[in-house]
């Protein structure tokens, strides 16, 4: 009994740890969706918008853009993102939140390039949902 409890206690942490399982049909999914982006980040265009270069990629199968910042981290806002998937697409673009939206504060005025530093792993972009 001793022994019990801490082990009831530690594979119960070691199984949260271990994450979702993603079924087969949510693993082809994934795929599809990494090959769409890959192949929509090969054919990115480069924009200029308020002195500030972006690369912007459209993913039309989620009918959206990847935006990022190219070159020397320097601040840049939600209005320029917006700026420069409209610039290079030809689509009215809005901003994806997505949990940015639980910080606080505005994020129209937060500074993009200072959240990106803390984004780890892969990063292809801010997203943009497209209206053409």
């Amino acid at each position: 009994m001793r022994y019990t409890a801490p082990l009831l206690i530690a594979a119960t942490f070691l199984s949260a740890c271990g994450g979702p399982q993603l079924s087969s049909e949510q693993r082809a999914q994934r795929a599809t969706n990494i090959a769409n982006t890959d192949a929509a980040l090969a054919t990115a265009r480069t924009v200029s918008v308020n002195g500030k270069t972006f690369r912007v990629a459209h993913v039309t199968q989620r009918n959206q853009a990847l935006v990022e910042l190219v070159g020397a981290s320097i601040p840049y806002f939600v209005a320029d993102v917006e700026a420069a998937s409209r610039a290079a697409t030809g689509c009215n673009g809005t901003f994806n939140a997505g949990v940015l939206a639980f910080l606080g504060g505005n994020i129209a005025t937060t500074d993009l390039a200072d959240l990106r530093t803390k984004v780890s792993g892969r990063f292809d972009g801010w997203a943009v949902s497209l209206a053409c």
